[in-house]
């Protein structure tokens, strides 16, 4: 009984470290580039099995997407004040 008194509070020190150095451990989140995103959309595209007509049509719609210039917050604004 005196053995397991003192091996219950070493135990439970010991899983408290391991769990909180692991969570360290963790790499930072960062957004996706717009090439890694055009990526992962042709990968998904890839996976679904359509016939070939739909996916070239898919892909094409993925990669014209990748070519529209990207629209910024004060844009918008600025259309929407103007009329």
């Amino acid at each position: 009984m005196n053995i397991l008194a003192r091996l219950l509070p070493a135990t439970l020190a010991v899983l408290a470290i391991a769990i909180a150095s692991g969570c360290a451990s963790h790499p930072e989140l960062r957004p996706y580039t717009a090439g890694e995103a055009r990526q992962l959309q042709l990968e998904a595209l890839q996976r679904r099995g359509l016939s070939l007509d739909d996916y070239e049509q898919q892909r094409r719609i993925i990669q014209r997407a990748d070519n529209l210039p990207v629209m910024t917050e004060v844009a918008d604004a600025d259309r929407s004040t103007k009329g």
